[in-house]
Parts: C-alpha cells; sequence; structure tokens
C-alpha cells in the first residue's frame, strides 16, 4: 500500500475542507436578490394585530377601574421603555426613571386629582441632573416623561370624569383616521404629506383618513346620544391632531434614526408606534372637555 498516496489523498481532502469553492456570478446574483416582504402581508398583519387587541381593550375600558388604570399604568411603562431606548439605548437609569414615572402617572389620578399634574413633571429632573452614561441627551428623556406621562393621565382623567363611552369614542376617531389614512393612502398615492420625515404618508390618505373619522365620529356621538354635527366636527378636529402626532412620532424616530420604536405589535412596530394618534389626541380632548365644561355630556357618552 503506498502511503505517500494516504498522505496525499489527505492532504487534498483538508485543502478542500479549508478552501471552498468561490461563488461564480450565478451565486453572487441570487445573494443579491432579497426577499421583499409583500405590502398584503403587513395589511395581514395590521388586521390579525387588531382583532387580538382591540377586543381586550374595549372590554378593559368598560369595566374600568383599577383595570383601566392598570392597563394604562403597563402601556406608559412599554412607551418610556421604547422611548428611552431610542434615546439612549438599552442602559442607563434614566431610562428606569422615566417607566417609573410614566406607569405611576395614571394610577395616581384617581387619588390625588389635579396635582397629578405634578407626577409627569418628575420625569424634567434628569434634565437638571445629568446622570451615569445618558447624559448625553437628559433632555430627551425629560420630553418623554411629558410625552407619555401628560396623555396616560388624560386618559385616566378623561375616563373618571366624562365616562367610559367617552374614551371609547376617542379611541373610534382615532383609529378611524389611521386606518383609513393607511387604506386611502394605499389605494390612491399621490404626493406625499412630508417625505422627508414620513414618506409614506400621502395627502389622500390624511384627507381620506379624517374625513372617515369625522363620518364615523359624528354617527358614533349619535349613536351615544350626543349632538351628530358637534361631535363630527370634534371628531375633524382630532383626526388632524391625531395624524400630526403620527408625524412627530416619524419625526423622533427618524431623528435617531431607526424604523419602529420596537418590535411588540406585529405590523405595527413597538406600543409607540401604533399610540402615537391617541398620544396627541387625549390631552386635547381633556382640555376641550375641562373648558367646555361638558361639551360631551348627554346620555350614554359620559356614564354608564
Amino acid at each position: 500500500m503506498d502511503t505517500n498516496a494516504v498522505d496525499k489523498g489527505a492532504v487534498d481532502a483538508g485543502a478542500l475542507e479549508q478552501e471552498p469553492a468561490r461563488p461564480g456570478p450565478a451565486d453572487e446574483a441570487a445573494a443579491t436578490v432579497r426577499p421583499r416582504r409583500s405590502g398584503w402581508t403587513t395589511v395581514r398583519q395590521r388586521v390579525i394585530s387588531a382583532l387580538v387587541m382591540v377586543p381586550p381593550v374595549v372590554a378593559v375600558v368598560i369595566v374600568g377601574w383599577p383595570w383601566f388604570e392598570i392597563m394604562l399604568a403597563i402601556a406608559a411603562a412599554v412607551m418610556a421603555w421604547e422611548w428611552s431606548t431610542v434615546c439612549c439605548g438599552r442602559r442607563g437609569v434614566l431610562g428606569v426613571l422615566l417607566i417609573l414615572v410614566a406607569a405611576a402617572v395614571p394610577l395616581m389620578v384617581a387619588p390625588l386629582g389635579g396635582w397629578a399634574l405634578l407626577v409627569p413633571l418628575l420625569g424634567v429632573l434628569p434634565a437638571l441632573y445629568r446622570v451615569e452614561v445618558d447624559r448625553r441627551r437628559p433632555l430627551w428623556i425629560a420630553a418623554g416623561s411629558l410625552y407619555i406621562g401628560v396623555p396616560a393621565m388624560a386618559l385616566a382623567w378623561i375616563h373618571a370624569d366624562a365616562g367610559w363611552a367617552t374614551v371609547l369614542w376617542l379611541m373610534v376617531v382615532v383609529w378611524a383616521t389611521d386606518v383609513f389614512a393607511y387604506v386611502f393612502g394605499r389605494a390612491i398615492g399621490g404626493p406625499h404629506l412630508w417625505p422627508r420625515v414620513s414618506p409614506n404618508k400621502t395627502w389622500a390618505g390624511l384627507i381620506g383618513g379624517v374625513g372617515c373619522a369625522t363620518l364615523l365620529g359624528g354617527l358614533a356621538g349619535l349613536a351615544l346620544g350626543a349632538p351628530g354635527l358637534t361631535t363630527a366636527g370634534l371628531a375633524l378636529l382630532l383626526g388632524l391632531v391625531s395624524q400630526a402626532g403620527d408625524l412627530f412620532e416619524s419625526a423622533f424616530k427618524r431623528r435617531f434614526r431607526v424604523k419602529d420604536s420596537g418590535d411588540l405589535i406585529p405590523g405595527h412596530g413597538g406600543l409607540l408606534d401604533r399610540a402615537d394618534g391617541l398620544v396627541a389626541a387625549a390631552p386635547l380632548l381633556a382640555l376641550i372637555l375641562l373648558m367646555t365644561n361638558g361639551l360631551l355630556e348627554t346620555r350614554g357618552i359620559t356614564t354608564w
């Protein structure tokens, strides 16, 4: 038996193991072609997410205290975590402080009343005392405390003062604006609303979304016993504000060069991505209700 032949074969085998075949032109072309997610896949994910999320949210809104406030506290904590990770990454004590402040807000509304406004202001402290590794962006953490804490407090106050039906009416308006803006934007296309901030939003989507929200808001108001024209006009205003909130959140993400605030909700991204319209509309509705002393106070839309 020729040992040299055996050794030569072993060497050749080792060489083959260490030097894999180089990819040819066809392989390189195939590697550059990446699978492209269909638009219908995103639509399907959004529909499934809505079917999973909406029923329990509606149930908790109707049940009320303490489950509604607990849901708000959990949602505020999740959004605070997403905000802090976008601003400062997954590290630092400021993010933890933001989470604690945001989560405490809705739970403090009932026992503290108007004094609960002081709770989100605690999140401004990081702007004055720069702590640990997040000292680069303390103002963004402070802004996050107000951005998340004030809407959470507004929703808790609306639920306690105006009733669960008013909260559901607000959600219908915001959800209708978001859903129909997406549908009209994809179906019609056309000029972009603000391509530098959000390249996918169009004027057709804005008009279609706000128009449908106005119609549904008026019909929902009539069903709840409120004046149709009043609720339709209010829905128009809140629809525009919710779209402005969507644009603000897009600008915030673009500022830190991230696509989504998280990956919690399939088809949407993070909870901040899903609730950006509600975050903008809730404080405005609370202010309007406070200034008008019961604008929507009729049979059914306040309490049950």
